[in-house]
Order: C-alpha cells, then structure tokens, then sequence
C-alpha cells in the first residue's frame, strides 16, 4: 500500500473521530436554565360572559423556570406557580367574587400550578406544551399551543393559548340568564400567555 493512500485513509479515519466528537458534545451539552421575567411577562385569561362581553384577565403574581438546550432547540422541564391573590380583571368587586369559594377559593387553594410532560416541535418554533394544570387541588393534562422565539441576548419569548373547561377543575358557579336561554358565564375559559425568560 502506497503512502498517499495510507495518508488518505489516515485523514478520513480523523475527520471521522473529530465530527463524532463534535457532534456529541452538541447531543450532550448543559442545557441552560431560565427563570420568568414577571416585570414583562403576561399571564392572562378570558371567558365570556352574556351581559359585560368578553372578561379579560390576568395574574400579576407568578414565578416560572425552564431548561433550554440550544444545540437542539428543545425546551423542557417546564414549571410555573401562579399566585390566585394577584387576579385582576380591572374590577375591584369581580376580582373578590373570583378569590371567593365560587371560583378560585384562594384561601383554600392560593397557587395554581404548571408542570410540563412533553414539548413537542410542530414546525420552525411553533411548538405543543403537553402538561399538568393544578387549580383548586384538581390535576388535568392541557394542552398549550404557541411559538418560541430568542433574541441576540438570549432571552427566549413564548406565545402561547389554551382552552379549558373550568368544571373540570370543579369552578361550576353560574347564573341562568333571564333575558335569553342558557347561562351567564361560559364554561370555557382561553389561557393566553405572553412570556419573557431570562437565564439563571
């Protein structure tokens, strides 16, 4: 066997080891850690409502960590604590009614709670967060859809929506509407999130 050739099979045999490396250390590099920006962060919601419209909503109060591995562009370990006393919806009088035992009962259940099961990538960041909803001390799987974006500091910023029945989290509380049939308050409620994370 002639040196060139040996030389030549050296080479490949190199080129081969050094990608292996880099390409594992990219599978296996520390995922970064991030925390929620609460100051420019919005965690909101809606539901409608027979006489005042659409009541719009959001909680001033929580707290949110994520890992992110940016060699793969995966998001996991998802968790959030929302705190029910921060509710407001710009009426003193239906923020109280919210905390009360009809719906919230904050001072029985003062957190609600996310934790995320799967993050799965549906096209270029637009992502299905598959997780545990934990309100009023009743666990259920949702489902929020939304899309990821990073800027050049790093920050990354979620979009994000999902729609729930409230019975299932045993808030039942309504009132049958004189004027046509049906109730006043739809048991469907949207969550829409507008979220800022930082690293740690």
């Amino acid at each position: 066997m002639n040196k060139k050739l040996i030389n030549t099979i050296n080479l490949y045999f190199l080129l081969k080891f050094l990608f292996s490396q880099v390409f594992s250390y990219s599978l296996c590099a520390k995922p970064i850690s991030y925390k929620l920006d609460t100051n420019n962060s919005k965690v909101g919601f809606s539901v409608k409502h027979k006489i005042t419209r659409d009541v719009f909503g959001e909680f001033l109060k929580s707290v949110g960590t994520a890992d992110y591995n940016s060699n793969t562009d995966k998001i996991f370990n998802i968790e959030s604590v929302i705190d029910v006393q921060s509710i407001d919806t710009g009426n003193a009088r239906r923020d109280r009614h919210l905390k009360s035992p009809d719906f919230f009962d904050a001072n029985n259940h003062p957190k609600i709670y996310f934790k995320s099961n799967n993050v799965v990538l549906i096209s270029e960041n637009q992502y299905k967060v598959y997780g545990n909803l934990t309100m009023r001390g009743v666990k259920k799987e949702i489902i929020l859809e939304g899309e990821k974006t990073k800027d050049s500091n790093g920050n990354l910023f979620f979009n994000a929506i999902s729609i729930i029945n409230r019975q299932d989290f045993g808030i039942s509380w309504n009132k049958p509407f004189q004027k046509i049939a049906g109730m006043m308050v739809s048991n469907e409620v949207k969550i829409v999130l507008k979220i800022k994370m930082t690293q740690i």
